[in-house]
């Protein structure tokens, strides 16, 4: 359920009040998309949980510091972003992805085992690939391609420039562009 910026704006006016309805609302509405955003960071369902919950913790705590200068979704993405990093710090280095989680592949009832595995092998490789990204290209690209948000929403929750933004957009998508034609190229001489 996508909410509109004054929608939202109302939620949070309500939940300074101290509406849990609101919040819930508010809840309903961002929580799948903050949650989406997590797990393409961290790879990890019960993390990215986590990171729902603290930045919902946050919004009803902080509704108020609410300024209304950008869009509330780019306020919000912005909490999240501070949560998500906090947790990547605390991380191990090297710590394992599940690329199954991240697959998010499952097969219709048309299709044949052949298609559901080559399905499966370029989540795989896309998944691979989005790992080898520096975070700051990662967020960026799940920001813009996943979110679907404008690129100066994208800047304000990053905390740069827009064009810094396109900069960033470039790079990644070459490194993705190489990474995968490299990874399809060993799979070719491997068949």
């Amino acid at each position: 359920m996508a909410a509109d910026d004054n929608e939202a704006r109302a939620w949070l006016a309500r939940i300074c009040l101290g509406d849990q309805g609101a919040m819930a609302q508010f809840y309903r509405a961002f929580a799948p998309q903050v949650h989406a955003f997590a797990m393409r960071q961290l790879g990890n369902a019960a993390e990215a949980d986590d990171v729902v919950v603290d930045t919902m913790y946050e919004v009803w705590s902080t509704a108020k510091r609410f300024a209304g200068r950008s869009l509330v979704r780019t306020w919000l993405f912005s909490i999240a972003r501070h949560r998500l990093l906090d947790r990547l710090r605390k991380r191990r280095p090297l710590e394992s992805v599940d690329v199954d989680e991240l697959a998010e592949v499952l097969p219709g009832d048309d299709e044949g085992g052949y298609d559901v595995l080559a399905r499966r092998q370029r989540a795989e490789h896309v998944a691979h690939c989005l790992e080898t990204l520096s975070d700051e290209h990662r967020e960026c690209m799940h920001l813009v391609f996943y979110e679907e948000l404008p690129l100066a929403e994208v800047a304000q929750i990053q905390g740069c420039p827009e064009g810094t933004v396109k900069t960033r957009l470039f790079h990644a998508r070459q490194k993705m562009k190489r990474c995968l034609e490299r990874r399809l190229r060993r799979e070719q001489d491997d068949g």
